[in-house]
């Protein structure tokens, strides 16, 4: 008879595919002492049991059983073949209409041609499916647990952490690039400079932008323990970043129209900076081109989405420069932004507080003394002022580059050899408003009357 090999085993942490060879030997043992010929063998390795994720080796295993190669197909147990009750549901039918058997290791040689087999192979699929589902249930209450306890979740460590104690050299890594990110530098270039220190992510992986930005974008390096979006209190281990700086990190990850990977940096002054003259509400400029490279025509220039004025963009940064320049020279510069620096441990307890309220809502509603409508309302009542503290948060935690300009012998130049357009951007945003007029049809010199700067 033909035989096919199917192996799979759920998790392969070290990527050597022991638990796999294990299963191989096995098989092929019995293949040999019944006879069978071996003709074929599938492998999806490190594929769980919940039906996460494609089997390329699968699917073809089931060609091969359809095109009438196989006759019988070894596995250890059944439940390596069927994750499911969708899975084996649709595999009985394949394998009765190819008259095909199944022979197991650990279990018995189910004929899929009969009713009885099938059958028996049913029985054994819902024991496995009972089993995952019991197991997972056990897991989803464990993890509930540790979060409660504030304890970390299992599996993958986050760089930085031990468990809950500090990795002190990838802990300092970690607060760099929160500083590194504030001051204006992108993903790309942040990630480049882990690596090229010799640091590499929790499974040995050079860093990349997408896994920097999971990185931080988790709370739990400001010491916070949330679990299936909810919070659930501090957390047992030591803060690596205060709230305001990751909330800060946060509100600069989550700008509307950054993208998520790759090379973020801003390289027009203007670019969601400008604010439309136009327009009645405040819609902010996008940085584009038009014409086209070929013929020599492609210009740099700043659009309205909303109703799609353009201004040829290299005059007014020109002039924005010039004002500015002209405007961090003046001897009462620093008398007019002066301000005092904001306490934010209140903010910090009222954050505690409301979120401890938040989470006891729920229990509340359950005993009765909330109605459904009144845990609503609570509910929404807490996140609009959570959403003030974050925002409070996010602006107090960005890096003062105007008080490195401030601090400057020539504030004029320091401005200019910030080097970064981002970091420019928050002077000019602390500085002045930018709205670019329109300036009707045809070709015009440039009138300064029409970029309006307060």
């Amino acid at each position: 008879m033909r035989a096919a090999v199917y192996l799979r085993i759920s998790q392969d942490r070290t990527g050597q595919e022991l638990g796999v060879d294990r299963q191989r030997e096995d098989c092929v043992a019995l293949i040999r002492s019944r006879g069978d010929q071996l003709v074929g063998e599938f492998v999806d390795n490190d594929t769980p049991a919940k039906g996460v994720g494609k089997r390329d080796e699968y699917a073809r295993l089931l060609e091969a059983v359809q095109r009438g190669e196989i006759d019988r197909i070894y596995v250890w147990s059944q439940g390596r073949l069927w994750r499911n009750r969708v899975e084996r549901a649709q595999g009985f039918e394949i394998l009765r209409d190819a008259r095909v058997s199944l022979v197991q290791v650990k279990g018995p040689e189910v004929d899929m041609t009969t009713a009885m087999g099938r059958m028996i192979a049913g029985i054994i699929g819902e024991f496995d499916t009972g089993e995952n589902e019991i197991k997972s249930e056990r897991q989803v209450r464990e993890a509930r647990q540790r979060a409660d306890r504030g304890l970390p979740p299992t599996g993958r460590r986050a760089f930085g952490y031990d468990g809950v104690e500090l990795v002190e050299g990838e802990a300092q890594a970690v607060r760099d690039a929160y500083s590194q990110l504030l001051d204006g530098k992108t993903l790309t270039s942040i990630a480049a400079g882990l690596t090229a220190a010799g640091w590499t992510t929790t499974v040995g992986k050079p860093w990349n932008t997408t896994g920097l930005r999971s990185m931080l974008l988790n709370p739990r390096y400001a010491g916070q323990r949330w679990h299936l979006g909810e919070y659930r209190g501090a957390g047992a281990w030591p803060a690596l970043v205060d709230e305001a700086t990751f909330e800060a990190a946060r509100s600069i990850l989550s700008t509307p129209g950054r993208r998520p990977a790759g090379d973020n940096a801003l390289r027009w002054l203007g670019s969601g900076y400008y604010l439309c003259g136009r327009c009645t509400a405040d819609v902010a400029m996008k940085a584009t081109y038009r014409g086209i490279v070929s013929r020599g025509t492609q210009a740099r220039i700043y659009k309205c989405p909303a109703c799609s004025i353009t201004r040829v963009a290299e005059p007014v940064d020109h002039y924005v420069t010039l004002v500015v320049l002209e405007r961090l020279r003046r001897p009462d510069l620093a008398d007019l932004l002066a301000a005092p620096a904001a306490d934010l441990r209140p903010l910090q307890e009222e954050a505690k507080q409301l979120r401890d309220r938040r989470k006891a809502v729920p229990r509340l509603f359950a005993l009765g003394t909330l109605t459904e409508a009144e845990a609503a309302e609570t509910r929404q009542i807490i996140d609009d002022r959570l959403a003030e503290i974050r925002a409070t948060f996010a602006g107090a935690g960005r890096k003062p580059a105007l008080g490195e300009v401030l601090d400057a012998d020539d504030p004029g130049q320091a401005w200019l050899d910030l080097g970064n357009v981002r970091r420019q951007q928050s002077v000019l945003r602390e500085l002045m408003t930018v709205r670019l007029l329109p300036v009707g049809p045809g070709r015009k010199p440039f009138d300064p009357s029409t970029v309006d700067i307060t």
